[in-house]
């Protein structure tokens, strides 16, 4: 079967970003404590990680004991989950996948979905379709805990012809809007892949319309950080 010419890409960008042993922190995931204090409460047991990374969160999660998936489309990534894992003498089930494709798991078999600053990478109908299949491999009662960017942190700079120089976080990067909130990095690690940037209330009224409620908001420096409960 040919592969996707787009999954190449995006495999190769993250390739690239995982191969740097100094990635800053743009893409480093941190643990926030009131997910782990509400694992806790929730009993939590099985969590698929999309877009893990190097897998910081999915083998400490594995540490506690928990059944952790971590999803990430990046060799270069599965590689550093499989050696963190390693390392930390725990298990971790890798999957290496693209997040926009139909996700591998039956209806209702996961306590908990995790997706830190990964599932914004890509245009907001591709999106909204992962939110789906989310909703459908949770259980009842089930957690989704999303970590993306906030759209209201950019700091825009009009270049004219559609591009614009952000320089939120004190990274400067041009970027081309093909709307209000999608747009493709022109430089930088990212380069070429569309990122879609939520407002806080959108990303909460689109997923309180799949059947959640939710339970907890942050608005961090550069991103969002909400928790949703399955009805």
């Amino acid at each position: 079967m040919a592969k996707n010419k787009k999954t190449v890409s995006k495999r190769q960008s993250y390739d690239d970003v995982w191969k740097n042993d100094s990635v800053d922190g743009h893409f480093k995931a941190d643990i926030p404590l009131k997910m782990l204090e509400l694992f806790k409460q929730e009993k939590v047991q099985t969590v698929l990680d999309l877009g893990a990374g190097e897998g910081t969160i999915a083998v400490a999660l594995a540490k506690q004991g928990k059944t952790v998936h971590a999803l990430e489309i990046s060799h270069e990534g599965i590689e550093k989950i499989k050696a963190h894992a390693q390392e930390a003498q725990v298990s971790v089930h890798v999957l290496e996948q693209d997040m926009y494709q139909t996700l591998p798991f039956e209806d209702r078999s996961l306590d908990a979905v995790i997706a830190f600053q990964s599932l914004n990478h890509n245009t907001l109908p591709k999106i909204e379709k992962l939110f789906a299949e989310i909703t459908r491999i949770l259980k009842h009662g089930g957690l989704f805990i999303v970590k993306t960017a906030n759209f209201n942190s950019f700091d825009l700079e009009d270049l004219g012809g559609g591009l614009y120089e952000d320089s939120h976080g004190g990274i400067s990067c041009t970027l081309r809007f093909s709307d209000k909130q999608t747009y493709m990095p022109q430089d930088g690690p990212e380069k070429g892949l569309t990122h879609y940037a939520f407002l806080p209330e959108q990303l909460t009224e689109k997923i309180e319309a799949l059947g959640y409620t939710q339970i907890y908001a942050e608005i961090l420096q550069w991103h969002i950080l909400a928790m949703f409960k399955k009805n």
